[in-house]
Formats: structure tokens, C-alpha cells, sequence
């Protein structure tokens, strides 16, 4: 994949995870700071999508930890256990809403 049809990919799942977790979350709060998504806490507690152009990767960072996902035909998988970024940030976002 060239690097812009990578970039074209990855803008538009940033712009769908982005919408899904305002839908999903009346508490979370999303900005965007170029390919940066930073989902945020009333209380806080924050988790970070981001944009790894070289690596051809989009990357999530919260307390449960770094993951990385990858593109592929069935969305942007994490290779080490098959989850969805979406559900990934999901399952981020419920744990720190219930601590």
C-alpha cells in the first residue's frame, strides 16, 4: 500500500472510531491534534489513538497498555490477539469508566 492510500485509510478510521466512541460515551471527550485522537475522562483518565505513518500502523496507548493494529480486509486488527481497534478502545474506555 502507498503511503497515501495508507494515509487515506488510516484519516477515515480515525474519523469513525472518533465518531463511534462520542456516539458510545456521553462522558468521553475526543480532540484531534493532527494524527493524534486523544479520548478524555470527565475524571481525567485519558487513552491516545495515533497515526504511525512509517510503520503503516495505527497505535493505542491507555492503562491497559501500547497496542499496535494493522490494516487489513477485515478492519485494523491487533496481530497479537485478533481484536479490532474499535474494540480495543472500547473495552480501554469501559474499564477506565468502571474503576
Amino acid at each position: 500500500m502507498t503511503e497515501t492510500e495508507f494515509l487515506e485509510r488510516a484519516e477515515a478510521e480515525m474519523l469513525r472510531l472518533q465518531d463511534a466512541v462520542e456516539e458510545r460515551y456521553e462522558d468521553a471527550d475526543c480532540t484531534r491534534s493532527g494524527n493524534v485522537l486523544t479520548i478524555e475522562l470527565e475524571d481525567g483518565a485519558q487513552a491516545v489513538v495515533n497515526i504511525q505513518t512509517p510503520m503503516q500502523e495505527i497505535w493505542f496507548a491507555s492503562h491497559l497498555g501500547g497496542m499496535h493494529f494493522a490494516p487489513t480486509d477485515a478492519g485494523w486488527i491487533n496481530p497479537r490477539d485478533g481484536r479490532t481497534l474499535e474494540e480495543t478502545v472500547f473495552a480501554a474506555v469501559d474499564a477506565l469508566i468502571a474503576r
